[in-house]
């Protein structure tokens, strides 16, 4: 797993690499718990191109982390999911409450506006 930080127009923007899978779900358990201990009174953008693959944990990770970033005033927000991983979010009505932008840049935007 790979985890590349920046800040932009005052808002974090987390790009993750990697395959969520068996292999690597304490991995990306630490990052999750990690983003969560450090940044959830703000506003994250977490940038999925790089994430080929995601099982069911690593949805439940996400999930998870949205829920305590709102209980603690801040939002996750995600952006340009590979079509796959966006139609995994539709099919489960994820989508429907966690803000998914198609790019860095129109995420940015929305959460600036």
């Amino acid at each position: 797993m790979v985890a590349l930080s920046k800040i932009i127009n005052g808002v974090l923007i987390i790009a993750i690499k990697g395959q969520i899978r068996i292999s690597t779900q304490s991995e990306f358990r630490e990052f999750f718990n990690r983003l969560v201990e450090e940044n959830s009174s703000s506003s994250v953008i977490l940038n999925m191109a790089g994430i080929g693959y995601i099982n069911s944990a690593g949805i439940g990770m996400i999930v998870d982390s949205f829920r305590k970033f709102r209980e603690n005033g801040g939002r996750l927000v995600l952006c340009s999911l590979m079509t796959d991983i966006a139609k995994l979010f539709e099919v489960t009505k994820l989508d429907r409450f966690i803000d998914i932008y198609p790019s860095e840049e129109d995420a940015i935007l929305k959460i600036n506006g």
